[in-house]
C-alpha cells in the first residue's frame, strides 16, 4: 500500500522533502513506519518526534491505511 507522509520543520530538513509517497506492506503499524523512516533517514534516529494521523497525535500500535493523512511533527518548545 502507498502512504503519503508529510514532513515539517527540522524533519523536512533531515529528509530534504516536505512530503513523499512511501510503499509499505498492508496492515503496517505506525511503529513499523517509524522504523522504516529511521532506517531511511539516519537523522531521525536521535530525534524525538510525534506522528499525527488524520490530525491527531497517535500511538505506535495504530494500523495505517492508505487514506490516512500522516504527518511527522518535530519537537515543540515554548510556553
Amino acid at each position: 500500500m502507498e502512504l503519503k507522509i508529510l514532513y515539517f520543520g527540522m524533519i523536512a530538513e533531515i529528509t530534504q522533502k516536505k512530503e513523499e509517497i512511501l510503499s509499505v506492506q498492508e496492515k503496517c503499524s505506525l511503529i513499523e513506519l517509524k522504523n522504516i523512516l529511521k532506517n531511511e533517514y539516519q537523522g531521525l534516529g536521535s530525534l524525538s518526534f510525534k506522528v499525527a494521523i488524520d490530525r491527531k497525535i497517535s500511538t505506535d500500535s495504530i494500523l495505517l491505511d492508505s487514506t490516512n493523512e500522516i504527518a511527522l511533527l518535530p519537537p515543540f518548545s515554548g510556553g
